[in-house]
């Protein structure tokens, strides 16, 4: 199941969704299983992000002269 990790602190039910965890979680920076998985997955979005994000002409403000 991807996105979802295991977590100690959780008693019953110890899977939890990566994005419940960084939100509501008071323990996500010290916590080992979800600093794991955002290293392995920073990585890889890092590595399919090769250019920089362009936005379309229209979406582009053109400065005012006054």
């Amino acid at each position: 199941m991807e996105n979802y990790i295991v977590c100690e602190e959780r008693a019953n039910h110890s899977r939890i969704h990566v994005k419940i965890c960084q939100h509501r979680c008071p323990n996500n920076q010290t916590c080992r299983a979800f600093q794991e998985y955002m290293k392995a997955h920073l990585a890889d979005a890092m590595e399919k992000r090769s250019e920089p994000a362009s936005w379309p002409r229209e979406k582009l403000v053109s400065p005012t002269v006054a």
